[in-house]
């Protein structure tokens, strides 16, 4: 068993297979001097294509713009995270160091929505317990207002959305550096989302993978970059002769 599939399990999802796996375009189908290691442009029919990591396999393929987000979307799967249009609920076991992290955030939650200490640790264990029980943003955000009937559904939908992400990403990034992951992707949420992807999300995915102790343009080492971001972090095994890439802050 590889390290990636130590880190997250065999996939139970059957996830379509995309991209190549060789240095061929996926749209005109020539083959390419060398594998890209970013996004970048066919110098033969000039289109933009992509590169991801399928979590199927683990291998880095060359995909069209199309085919990149849904690999991204296998991601937001696979990291534990379904993503729909009005919810956000999880499949296979929660991650302990997630439920975990939840419950220490109420220092954060104070400042991040002016509540009071009290409030906010009582919130800091409602996701907690969401992320145990696996009770997704909606349900989440519901416990929130049923708890507190003063605090609106816009805001327990935020705090819900945002708090789960960071605990999510964060107990992500330490696992992959604990079992050995060398590199890591910026995957941006689904596209109408709401909040939609913004374009600080959209550069740090744009740089591709970077190692997994490097922080991302915008300085933030995984996901969230700021309030309601849905974007997730993809673990990679960078190849061993590949050389760590320096991003610009």
């Amino acid at each position: 068993m590889g390290i990636l599939d130590k880190l997250f399990g065999k996939p139970k999802q059957k996830y379509e297979t995309l991209g190549n796996t060789e240095p061929v375009c996926p749209y005109c189908v020539k083959l390419l001097e060398k594998m890209p290691g970013r996004k970048t442009k066919c110098p033969f029919c000039a289109n933009f294509m992509y590169v991801r990591t399928r979590p199927a396999d683990k291998k880095r393929v060359i995909v069209t713009e199309q085919d990149a987000a849904k690999i991204d979307e296998q991601w937001k799967i696979e990291s534990g995270m379904v993503i729909g249009q009005s919810s956000q609920s999880y499949e296979g076991p929660p991650m302990i160091e997630a439920v975990r992290y939840a419950a220490t955030r109420g220092t954060n939650i104070v400042t991040n929505y002016q509540l009071t200490p009290s409030i906010a640790e009582r919130i800091a264990q409602i996701v907690s317990d969401g992320i145990k029980n696996k009770s997704g943003i909606a349900g989440i955000s519901r416990d929130i207002r049923t708890q507190f009937p003063d605090i609106n559904k816009a805001t327990a939908d935020n705090i819900a959305q945002t708090e789960t992400a960071t605990a999510l990403s964060a107990a992500s990034s330490e696992r992959m550096k604990g079992m050995g992951v060398t590199g890591k992707e910026w995957v941006c949420g689904p596209e109408g989302a709401t909040p939609p992807v913004c374009d600080v999300c959209r550069s740090n995915a744009a740089v591709g993978t970077i190692p997994v102790d490097q922080p991302f343009p915008s300085g933030h080492m995984c996901p969230p970059a700021h309030d309601g971001c849905r974007c997730a972090l993809a673990p990679v095994m960078l190849p061993e002769k590949e050389k760590p890439k320096k991003v610009r802050q």
